[in-house]
């Protein structure tokens, strides 16, 4: 326990800061990521072959908590609008109408915000509150915010997050709903039976509790691993950052310890040829999690590297998790190239990757047939060093000639694969 420990008020505050800033905070950290990942140009890193993985940036709040979604026909949120009812109406106008002295609520609960900031962060909660109230009043078939079934809403939250796009992360809305009831319980805007504003409130708390426990447990799952390791190795070697493309003798130094963290030996390839696949998969992972780059120059993100090493919570699982997404990327695209054999090599992979986590064997003649059984037949033997490779980085398992994926790494795998889908899609 810290000497220096806060006081119950000092505690309350940062309490405070935490819940109502998140919201910004977390838009903030999507616009960074945007940024790297759509405006990212090509990083050279002393190897022919630039290496361009032009994806839509994968925001920081990810998916890693959420359950695999549904898609096509019977899916709800893909079916078509509904005509809005008069309850979602009177709903929506009942929480704009609060924007004023839910604003000026807010504004007193965090001093440090200027109006402006107090303003932004009330508006994003509000549109949050906003979203899930009209799917609650057209569950409850009431625009009452103030005497809320505790049942139907935690149905309607659940609708709610099950349709939430993939790169929205589920914690805000919960942390959102305790900001509002606490806003209307200070304003004795509560109209409902008391016990049900503190099921409500311990429903929304236990939640969160359950997201903190998941946090810790992908923390430590994902530290055991060996790509933790060298990803830790090679952002170690970065921290005065290293120009990968400087060939002077005063460089190679720092260039070799780069290519010693990654598992490889400077002397043993040729710069000027492809980048070998081991330096491939620790780059994307170092990329999408703790390495900054600019232009050739490779550079630790100190702060990042800490929460990697040593943090607990969910910034922290949040950066393990985009690491493994990261190399699980580079696997399934190893060349970060779009031509008909990546592809063939992406969907060979993917469909390994599938029958390891369902156990069920996919059409390997259709995708033969597909992929055209020349190309299938050359890929085939990649994708499957792939796998091997997945699993010496300890992101899937293999006993003999078997492969299966811990059902707590699986979202992951799905993450890269979306990522990596997209991106094909993008390049038609």
């Amino acid at each position: 326990m810290k000497a220096d420990k806060k006081t119950a008020s000092e505690q309350l505050e940062e309490q405070k800061v935490f819940s109502l800033a998140w919201l910004t905070a977390t838009a903030c950290r999507q616009v960074s990521r945007i940024a790297l990942f759509v405006g990212s140009s090509r990083c050279t890193v002393g190897f022919k072959p630039a290496i361009n993985f032009g994806i839509k940036g994968r925001l920081m709040a990810s998916k890693k908590r959420q359950g695999k979604k549904n898609s096509g026909a019977g899916n709800p949120a893909k079916a078509a609008a509904r005509g809005r009812s008069v309850f979602r109406i009177q709903a929506e106008s009942q929480v704009d109408a609060l924007r004023h002295d839910f604003t000026a609520w807010v504004a007193n609960q965090v001093p440090a915000f200027s109006p402006e900031q107090a303003a932004q962060a009330a508006g994003m909660e509000l549109d949050v509150i906003g979203q899930v109230a009209g799917q609650y009043a057209e569950n409850a078939r009431s625009s009452n915010l103030f005497d809320l079934d505790v049942d139907v809403f935690g149905q309607s939250l659940a609708e709610h997050l099950g349709n939430l796009p993939e790169s929205l992360a589920p914690e805000p809305i919960f942390t959102t709903w305790l900001d509002f009831f606490s806003f209307a319980q200070d304003r004795q805007l509560w109209e409902g039976p008391e016990e049900n504003l503190e099921a409500l409130r311990e429903m929304l708390e236990d939640t969160l509790n359950g997201f903190a426990e998941g946090d810790a447990e992908l923390c430590e799952l994902l530290r055991a691993t060996k790509l933790f390791t060298q990803v830790k190795a090679y952002a170690e070697t970065l921290v005065e950052g290293v120009d990968m493309e400087d060939f002077s003798p005063e460089a190679q130094e720092p260039r070799a310890k780069v290519m010693q963290a990654v598992g490889l030996d400077a002397q043993t390839f040729d710069p000027e040829g492809p980048a070998p696949l081991a330096f491939n998969y620790i780059w994307s992972a170092g990329r999408m999690s703790v390495v900054e780059s600019e232009g050739s120059v490779l550079r630790t993100d100190q702060d990042a590297y800490d929460l990697l090493v040593a943090g607990e919570e969910a910034a922290s699982a949040q950066l393990l998790f985009e690491m493994a997404v990261g190399c699980v990327q580079a696997h399934l695209n190893p060349t970060f190239d779009v031509a008909l054999r990546d592809e063939a090599h992406y969907l060979v992979l993917r469909n390994l990757l599938v029958t390891a986590s369902t156990g069920r064997e996919g059409d390997l003649e259709g995708l033969r047939r597909n992929c055209g059984p020349k190309v299938y037949d050359a890929v085939l033997p990649e994708a499957k060093l792939a796998m091997d490779s997945l699993a010496d980085y300890g992101l899937i398992t293999k006993d003999g000639e078997h492969y299966s994926i811990d059902e707590r790494l699986v979202p992951i795998i799905s993450a890269g694969i979306s990522e990596v889908e997209a991106f094909f899609e993008e390049a038609e």
